[in-house]
């Protein structure tokens, strides 16, 4: 799979796409729980000239808490789950953690991006389809329909994914190949306007850069999901809000659960 290097001016739109819970569907009821209920992707949408001053942002914000934004001798990485058990980098005993999620808060208000978030009830999902599809390749098309959406005509796009291992990256690759080749009938043409699609690790081999717009795809899947899953709204969940598509989400257009009756209002 392709590994991006570097972003240059040849695509101007990217969409980096990480995702909070698993494509398993439980079949049997007794297993199910709220914890295994949810699978939620978002999607970041950057354009390219932006990404000098993001970067600026993101490394301004890094190197305020830690010591030119590196922790043991590797590069910041903002990971959900890390920031909220407060541990590692983000421990109480490194910083001070309320001052820094109050600035994190800033920092993605002030990140020129856009969001959209695919959320599948799996358990809905699979007891009303015979043959129920994969939740993360249902959630994935979803995704790329709305990207294609903002898409300028002729206008030449990537998409980057968190690399996952060869294994599942290639699974991946050969589940969205087929609609990224041939479209589909709810995709518009302009999913030829995807030029590459890369699997990239959150930090580079070295440790000593990471790509920020997977860590904005991160926070954004992880919030959410715990919104739809424990009901917990956090200033970094309520952060995101006026970053989707049209500045609010909107039910079925940037923010799309499904099915559909399984919809949870984005409450303040």
């Amino acid at each position: 799979m392709k590994r991006m290097t570097r972003w240059t001016s040849e695509t101007p739109r990217l969409m980096a796409v990480d995702e909070s819970g698993t494509s398993r569907l439980y079949d049997d009821e007794d297993y199910r729980t709220e914890e295994n209920r949810w699978i939620v992707i978002s999607g970041a949408i950057f354009s390219q000239s932006d990404n000098e001053d993001n970067i600026k942002k993101i490394l301004d914000l890094k190197s305020k808490y830690w010591a030119n934004g590196m922790f043991r001798g590797e590069r910041i990485v903002f990971h959900g789950r890390e920031i909220n058990k407060g541990i590692g980098a983000f421990s109480k005993n490194v910083i001070d953690r309320e001052t820094f999620i109050d600035d994190l808060c800033v920092v993605i208000s002030e990140l020129q991006f856009e969001v959209a978030s695919i959320c599948i009830d799996k358990h809905k999902h699979y007891d009303q389809y015979y043959t129920p599809n994969n939740p993360y390749f249902l959630a994935y098309k979803f995704l790329l329909e709305r990207f294609c959406m903002t898409l300028e005509p002729k206008e030449h796009s990537s998409v980057l994914n968190e690399s996952r291992g060869k294994t599942e990256d290639k699974k991946l690759y050969n589940l969205i190949k087929p609609f990224l080749d041939e479209g589909e009938p709810y995709i518009s043409d302009k999913i030829h306007q995807i030029d590459h699609v890369y699997f990239n690790s959150k930090l580079t081999s070295d440790k000593k850069k990471s790509h920020f717009m997977l860590e904005i795809a991160d926070l954004s899947s992880y919030t959410l999901h715990r919104y739809l899953r424990d009901d917990i709204s956090t200033k970094r969940f309520q952060s995101f809000r006026n970053k989707y598509i049209g500045g609010r989400p909107i039910n079925g257009h940037n923010y799309k659960i499904f099915p559909k009756e399984c919809y949870k209002e984005w409450r303040q």
